[in-house]
């Protein structure tokens, strides 16, 4: 059976047909995309004059040990259609261009971007990675290379963690105010309900995403000093144990937020999926 043509396609208007391309070939806006961490991202960095902490007078000094979140795997998109027709690549490319891609394949089409703090995710898939997130700035200083030297070790902009129901259990084990012994910008902890067993797998043109659970948050309320919950929290099942877990795992933190002087921290329940 031969395949169907929209033979009258070509005769619509442009502003129609464009419509229909924007229709057909934009995807939804991508969601909160989840970058895998791994260990090694901590490397050291000559400071220049242009830096804050730069001090002309010790040349020894000037080294900062810092996060290079461009070392982290890149994000990737499927954008097939950025290569057909000239109408369909100014609607897709309009689409490339807003989420700051780069292509690496123009048969496939798969496109890639790397993490960015202002709307990405931190996932620690294990609790050995997550051990090494707390530690590895400071076990770094202690490498031959840096060993006795004056070295600064300034806090990365990471806004929004995800981890699992054993990272916050383990957490909670170790000290979970640790958690913003690195990471003073945190301001967003998710956990997964459960985890896909091939999330640290990459397929070309996939990435992981993270959906909301339930509309429920447990929210720090700094006119109260206090954690309290936004939505209803006590259900039954997987889900309201995760919520009693989280409830458990963060005594101490109230006082921890205050003296931080925090206006904000929230944690949520979300699931993985795959785009």
């Amino acid at each position: 059976m031969a395949t169907a043509l929209f033979t009258v396609f070509p005769r619509l208007p442009v502003e129609i047909r464009l419509q229909i391309w924007h229709l057909a070939l934009v995807p939804e806006p991508p969601g909160l995309i989840l970058f895998c961490l791994k260990k090694g991202c901590w490397l050291p960095r000559r400071l220049s004059a242009a830096d804050p902490h730069f001090d002309p007078a010790h040349d020894d000094m000037n080294l900062a040990v810092e996060f290079r979140h461009e070392l982290l795997n890149k994000a990737e998109f499927s954008v097939s259609l950025a290569f057909v027709s000239h109408e369909a690549r100014r609607v897709a490319w309009a689409y490339v261009a807003s989420q700051n891609l780069r292509y690496t394949d123009s048969v496939s089409g798969v496109f890639q971007r790397g993490y960015d703090a202002t709307r990405d995710v931190l996932f620690a898939p294990t609790t050995g990675i997550l051990h090494e997130l707390l530690t590895e700035s400071s076990k770094r200083l202690f490498e031959p290379d840096l060993l006795m030297r004056g070295v600064d070790c300034p806090c990365p902009e990471i806004f929004r963690l995800a981890i699992t129901r054993d990272g916050l259990a383990w957490l909670a084990a170790l000290h979970f105010c640790e958690l913003w012994d690195p990471f003073l910008a945190l301001e967003t902890l998710y956990v997964m309900v459960n985890v896909p067993k091939d999330i640290q797998t990459r397929r070309a043109g996939r990435r992981w995403e993270i959906v909301s659970a339930h509309d429920t948050a447990y929210m720090w309320d700094a006119s109260a000093r206090q954690m309290v919950w936004r939505g209803e929290h006590s259900i039954d099942g997987l889900l309201g144990q995760l919520f009693a877990q989280m409830e458990s795992c963060t005594a101490g933190l109230d006082e921890k937020l205050v003296e931080m002087g925090r206006d904000r921290f929230e944690m949520r329940a979300v699931y993985a999926v795959e785009r």
